[in-house]
């Protein structure tokens, strides 16, 4: 008696085990397609505007003209001179490559963001004549 339910143990545990293999090996191997994230909303033009701060000063206005003033710049303007930074028409060390990080909408948003501003007193971007509200 003890034999014959050693062998039941036995070739339970051996045909659960092969069941197991056959499972194992004939389950199709079909690899699950990773899930595709969930499309982020768009970063404002505020949001990347502040990549400027550190060159063209907070909300770009400077207190110098070392560098050109973006605050109240037509968004014309900004978009246009990004593109020639970004096609490599307008040589630069820098810009080139900040350029290219940034496609046609990003150039829209932050360039909608820096018309909005108001440009320092005196500075070059108050004076620029392509300013909308610019001194004629």
């Amino acid at each position: 008696m003890k034999r014959l339910l050693l062998a039941m143990v036995l070739t339970g545990a051996a045909a659960s085990t092969g069941l197991l293999l056959a499972q194992t090996v004939t389950a199709p191997a079909a690899a699950a397609a990773p899930a595709t994230p969930p499309a982020l909303p768009p970063v404002s033009g505020e949001a990347l505007a502040h990549t400027c701060a550190a060159c063209h000063g907070t909300q770009g206005r400077l207190g110098d003209e070392a560098f050109m003033p973006l605050a109240g710049m037509p968004a014309t303007q900004f978009v246009a001179t990004m593109r020639d930074f970004r096609s490599g028409a307008r040589p630069a060390t820098l810009m080139g490559h900040v350029a290219r990080g940034l496609n046609d909408d990003d150039l829209r948003a932050m360039a909608a963001y820096f018309e909005r501003q108001s440009p320092a007193p005196g500075s070059a971007a108050a004076l620029n004549p392509l300013r909308p509200g610019a001194p004629r």
